[in-house]
């Protein structure tokens, strides 16, 4: 049977493989890997939250915390006045949340995940119930419930909004009413319309629910070039809407639709509703002028005044409640939600308040952003979304401690004594003195914007007294910056679009020239208009490109950049292994050495030059050592492999979700080696050329086992093997086969020649060596041995 390959994913990885000469390292493997556990400790994150009450009235915050690769996200929910926890439950599918509200109408909760999953519970239920979500494709990025109890919806990439019917359970697609924009990021929804805020924009819309009508609102003037309408509350005849990157309030008249008053830098994330008296809403304020905390806006003077209370978190959703104690909370208390899963109560009367810590919720480990070197020897590792901070991890005592504070950090380097930290959202910089003590804010000092719409700082290159800055851009646009920085100084130079239309990713020196790696893609929310990364010399102080190059065609990211002893630069396009000529500027080789994937940044492909003289990598998921004169390979470890960085004494770090690995030198090895063994047998009894057949046995000593094996007839294409081959007419055949194990230990080519005998005598039976020695119709000319036929 002669059949094309299918290639499935994880096949197409392995099988990627084959194309290439047995090129299997020999030599000993030195070490394995171990498993240093979380190095951030596990957290709770629910970036969106909501409150509301049982049939009891008994006021309940609804906390959709944060999973990762290994687990779902988790809803829990929170009896406030007691402190207890009524509910729990993991999602069935979804990791993150950014979408929760409570429905007054029904009673219940409504929230989905970033990747397309509606659900809902009500209190005293057992279960969560999923609610089916036909937008393929689309993730879920707010909710909001109308007076009447219809659930409305925004999701990415798309930017559409969309409607659920809690009575019938049927979801209504009403397309993309902020034209161009990919995320649908905020709503507020009254008996008529629904108003609509995006992504990367900044645009807000009035639509129609029963005509289907938009109207468009207009930012102030001084609002050009923001980001997103990222909050929106009705509160009484106003809109108030949260505007980022700027933090600005900005309030409008729902009668026309005119801008009744702006309130600059306020710190969300949410507006409350109107309080109990109807005169007032609430939201933080920290504008560097005023004392921070929560403030009153009186909605028919269009004035401020501060509260005195200043909890030390960002207001996630808003209620005012009875308590039962009202001997100690008269009145109405607020209760305030905070993303860490924590939740605030005050009493303005009593001046008493009330907290709960997150330690009632189960909690997640925070998956590892990337991994860094720090000048001080140590090992540096962000985590993603991460309140807690950035992890210090000391391979000398083989202990982790927590520098809290940091943020998202999205890229790590050192100069001199300084750990340089570019910050996620917004493209900051800041850099630690690894000398002294640390303390955020100032040691690391705040961290400044590169501005440009720069938003994920990647990496980061010493430059003579400068270091070079690759980054990314803000979702919804193209073209990253290559800037120069003075962490001393704080001075900056800014190059947008040193590669027209493409990102920056990957850094390398040499001789003050900067080696820059490139990505197709900018920022997320918008298709790249370029075909092919590039590798690019750019000179620091002009800006100018030098030369550029294209690795291999059409790949989508240039990483990994790094010289070896020799001058030579190595780097990683789309799982191709390049090296790279500085004096004459051309490859000088490249090979698919490990499977061929696409990554947005490049990120988790990274290259180590280790003490040993052989080159390291994680590309594809797993960690390779490489052979840089034979370029042979061998993959070390495998599944789910990211990031890559090497301490003092040669040992690489790298990363499975949120567990930190070392491959460590000095253990015992316990890599497989070894290629998988196929044998091959001619059957058939019959006259007929069909009735002749081989078949093929893979067998691998290996704990991998055999992943896939393969065979071709006369030098044609290689197909992949899945039952007795077979041949259509009488003649001569050579079948060439091989397999491949799941640590990519590929065996060399073996043959076997096959003579096949017209209609009308059978010829001589023969066998196959080393098989059973089962005769069949054909004449068997060859062994299956390697080499040629």
């Amino acid at each position: 049977m002669l059949r094309a390959i299918r290639w499935g994913v994880s096949l197409a990885l392995l099988l990627s493989l084959l194309g290439l000469p047995p090129a299997q390292a020999t030599d000993p493997v030195r070490g394995a890997e171990e498993s240093l556990g979380y190095p951030i400790a596990t957290q709770v994150l629910s970036p969106e939250s909501s409150l509301g009450t049982d049939s009891e009235g008994t006021l309940l915050a609804f906390y959709v915390t944060n999973g990762n690769e290994e687990v779902p996200a988790m809803l829990q929910v929170v009896d406030v006045e007691r402190s207890s926890v009524v509910f729990q439950q993991r999602v069935p599918e979804g990791i993150n949340s950014w979408a929760n509200a409570y429905s007054t109408v029904d009673g219940r909760v409504y929230f989905a995940t970033t990747d397309g999953h509606l659900y809902s519970w009500g209190p005293g239920e057992g279960r969560i119930t999923q609610h089916e979500f036909p937008l393929t494709g689309e993730g879920i990025w707010r909710l909001a419930v109308a007076p009447d109890g219809i659930v409305y919806g925004g999701t990415y990439p798309g930017g559409l909004l969309f409607s659920l019917d809690p009575a019938t359970g049927l979801v209504t697609n009403h397309g993309q009413v902020n034209t161009g924009e990919t995320y649908l990021r905020s709503i507020a929804v009254d008996d008529r319309y629904v108003y609509a805020g995006s992504q990367p924009n900044a645009r807000l819309v009035r639509w129609d629910r029963e005509t289907g009508e938009t109207l468009a609102l207009t930012l102030p003037s001084g609002l050009t070039g923001q980001n997103a309408v990222y909050d929106l509350t009705l509160a009484g005849d106003l809109l108030f809407a949260r505007v980022e990157s700027s933090n600005t309030l900005v309030v409008y008249n729902r009668s026309d639709l005119s801008v009744a008053n702006v309130v600059p830098k306020i710190t969300g994330r949410v507006i409350s509703g109107l309080d109990p008296t109807g005169e007032f809403v609430l939201f933080r304020l920290n504008n560097g002028v005023d004392a921070s905390g929560i403030y009153r806006y009186y909605v028919d003077e269009h004035r401020i005044e501060p509260t005195g209370f200043n909890p030390n978190a960002f207001p996630g959703a808003f209620a005012w409640h009875e308590f039962d104690d009202q001997a100690n909370y008269p009145g109405h208390t607020l209760v305030m939600t905070y993303y860490r899963g924590r939740t605030y109560g005050y009493n303005f009367e009593s001046r008493k308040g009330t907290y709960h810590g997150e330690s009632i919720l189960e909690a997640t480990p925070n998956p590892i952003q990337t991994i860094g070197a720090g000048p001080d020897g140590n090992i540096y590792i962000p985590g993603f979304l991460s309140p807690p901070g950035i992890a210090q991890f000391d391979p000398t005592t083989d202990t982790t401690r927590l520098l809290p504070g940091a943020g998202q950090v999205e890229g790590v380097g050192s100069f001199d004594d300084l750990l340089l930290l570019g910050r996620y959202p917004n493209g900051q910089l800041t850099a630690y003195d690894t000398t002294k003590p640390w303390a955020y804010g100032t040691n690391p000092p705040q961290p400044f914007q590169i501005g440009d719409d720069q938003d994920r700082p990647q990496e980061f290159v010493r430059v003579g007294d400068e270091v070079a800055v690759s980054s990314v851009p803000k979702s919804g646009r193209l073209g990253g910056s290559l800037t120069m920085w003075d962490p001393y100084s704080g001075n900056t130079r800014v190059y947008t679009n040193v590669v027209d239309q493409q990102s920056p990713v990957s850094l390398a020196e040499k001789d003050g020239l900067v080696y820059v790696g490139t990505s197709i893609n900018g920022g997320y929310g918008i298709d790249p208009v370029a075909t092919e990364a590039k590798l690019v010399g750019v000179d620091p102080v002009t800006g100018e490109v030098r030369f550029s190059v294209a690795p291999i065609p059409n790949a989508m990211t240039v990483s990994g950049l790094e010289f070896d002893e020799q001058g030579k630069l190595w780097g990683i396009a789309d799982g191709a292994l390049f090296q790279f000529d500085p004096e004459t500027r051309e490859i000088l080789r490249v090979e698919q050495t490990f499977p061929r994937t696409r990554s947005m940044y490049g990120t988790t492909s990274v290259i180590e030059f280790g003490k040993d003289g052989y080159l390291y990598a994680t590309s594809a998921g797993a960690l390779w050592r490489v052979d840089p004169a034979t370029w042979e390979r061998l993959r070390l470890a495998h599944t789910g492999v990211r990031y890559l960085a090497q301490d003092g004494a040669g040992n690489l770090y790298f990363a499975r979700v949120a567990t930190l690995y070392r491959w460590n030198f000095d253990l015992p090895g316990a890599i497989d080696g070894t290629a998988p063994v196929t044998e091959a047998e001619v059957l058939g009894d019959g006259q007929r050329p069909d009735e002749v057949s081989v078949t093929l046995t893979a067998v691998d000593e290996g704990g991998a086992g055999v992943a896939s094996t393969q065979y071709r007839v006369n030098g044609g294409d290689w197909l992949d093997y899945d039952g007795a081959i077979t041949f259509p007419t009488g003649g001569s055949y050579v079948v060439g086969y091989r397999s491949v194990d799941g640590d990519a230990n590929v065996e060399g080519e073996k043959f076997v020649n096959v003579t096949v005998r017209y209609p009308g005598g059978c010829g001589e039976h023969g066998t196959v060596e080393g098989n059973n020695g089962r005769p069949g119709c054909g004449n068997v000319e060859g062994s299956p041995n390697a080499g040629n036929p």
